[in-house]
């Protein structure tokens, strides 16, 4: 095929998607399922059983779930508090799945003893949903940004090149709930940078607003860039910036109410999970005792736990963050004042006692926040990178890889290397090792089967 017909080609693939937006939320999706299996862990559970019990009896509380789940010690990732068992997570992503689950809670397909086939399947629909839905968010955002064209390379890399793919979307972990408030708080805002009556702009921004809080809601490290936010909305909008204030503040103040009210602290659950840190990860000292640079390191670099391995096209983002201060256009303005927003969040991760986020996943967790804010600073070089060939062929190659790496983990994972030679909680310099990593490892081990 000459060069004419490829370019030919290549635009008439970008119109269909921008003719049916649809499939921008559909084809994400749909490979998301294609792996045929949930691949979660403890702390994706009580995010279910909260959709359940909404469902069920309009309740949050878990005090049944003994009856699905049989156990002799309470497992790390529920409490009793306040006379109930509870959640040591945010209640918010379970509330989100509440509509997913219910048709088959009232079907009676959810009983107590029914084994654990369909919750499982219903907790990696919802965050299929979730995370195709903030790809969909993200790429409408980019849009008006950049060419459409370039709008869905970025988008798929944020779908498919990312920890969105192995983890966000297979499971009701926080993230995938999270990303998708982000994506939607970025796509608000772009909204109001472009809007041309005072009505619509008061509009958009209070749903930014309410989106940023909604982030916080699902995991309270976004409390970062919902402040973050909040400062750059008040430089940038002055006194209108109170309908993206207010509401990020009330839904905020919710969750902090909801943790104090029923485990006596701010932190929430946080601080039983911290109680456990010995138990879970055998390591001792203060919740944030890492020393700042070598979780710098191991957040990005580490070979079974650095966002820059297992997605290196991320690389890019650095550029961004300089030339985004340098766009002309105004409507960069807001995105170039969140840069403080990853860079805290990153800092966070990096001090936490347990930087790689526990042993029952693939790759880097913690950092799934940052992406879409990462993915905004790469959008302000893009026509830079598109008009260099040799940076363009660059970000081609890395972004394959990161998408290889990302179909390992969905399809390959898990394999026996948190546990082979030994257990990573007896030796954490595993997290170091390049010639036995987690990707090499989940290769090794095959495509894990359906329903498995």
């Amino acid at each position: 095929m000459n060069t004419s017909n490829a370019s030919f080609c290549e635009n008439k693939i970008v119109r269909l998607f921008y003719a049916h937006k649809i499939l921008i939320f559909f084809v994400p999706f749909l490979i998301y399922m294609a792996n045929g299996r949930e691949i979660g862990g403890g702390d994706a559970t009580p995010t279910a059983f909260v959709a359940i019990e909404i469902a069920k009896k309009g309740s949050v509380f878990l005090d049944d779930l003994h009856d699905y789940i049989p156990y002799n010690k309470t497992p790390s990732y529920i409490s009793e508090q306040r006379g109930h068992i509870v959640s040591n997570y945010p209640l918010f992503p379970g509330i989100m799945a509440a509509p997913v689950f219910a048709p088959f809670v009232w079907l009676g397909m959810i009983e107590k003893g029914d084994g654990d086939l369909v919750w499982n399947y219903l907790s990696k629909l919802s965050a299929a949903v979730f995370t195709a839905l903030a790809g969909l968010f993200m790429t409408l955002t980019l849009r008006r940004l950049i060419s459409m064209g370039g709008a869905l390379a970025l988008g798929a890399a944020y779908t498919l090149g990312t920890a969105l793919w192995p983890i966000a979307s297979q499971s009701l972990w926080q993230h995938g709930p999270s990303v998708l408030w982000w994506s939607v708080c970025f796509y608000a805002l772009i909204r109001v940078e472009s809007a041309a009556e005072k009505r619509e702009r008061n509009r958009f921004l209070l749903l930014s607003g309410l989106a940023a809080g909604a982030a916080v809601l699902c995991r309270t490290i976004n409390g970062a860039g919902a402040a973050v936010l909040c400062l750059a909305a008040l430089h940038r909008y002055r006194l209108p910036a109170w309908r993206f204030v207010l509401p990020a503040a009330v839904l905020t103040t919710i969750l902090l109410s909801y943790n104090c009210a029923i485990f006596g602290s701010w932190k929430g659950g946080d601080v039983v999970l911290h109680s456990l840190n010995w138990e879970l990860n055998r390591v001792r000292g203060e919740p944030f005792s890492t020393p700042l640079l070598f979780g710098l390191a191991g957040q990005t670099i580490s070979p079974s736990r650095g966002m820059f391995v297992f997605s290196p096209f991320l690389l890019f983002s650095l550029w961004g963050m300089a030339a985004i201060w340098r766009q002309p256009d105004p409507q960069w303005r807001i995105f170039a004042l969140t840069i403080p927003a990853p860079l805290i969040m990153l800092i966070v991760f990096s001090k936490f006692i347990i930087w790689w986020g526990g042993n029952a996943h693939y790759g880097p967790r913690y950092q799934i926040e940052m992406y879409p804010f990462l993915i905004l600073y790469i959008a302000a070089v893009w026509p830079r990178i598109v008009a260099f060939k040799p940076l363009l062929y660059a970000f081609i190659l890395l972004l394959a890889y990161s998408i290889f790496v990302q179909w390992i983990g969905a399809f390959c994972y898990p394999s026996g290397w948190a546990v082979e030679p030994f257990s990573v909680s007896l030796d954490y310099s595993r997290y170091w090792d390049w010639k036995y990593n987690q990707i090499w490892s989940c290769w090794k081990s095959g495509i894990k089967s359906p329903f498995s």
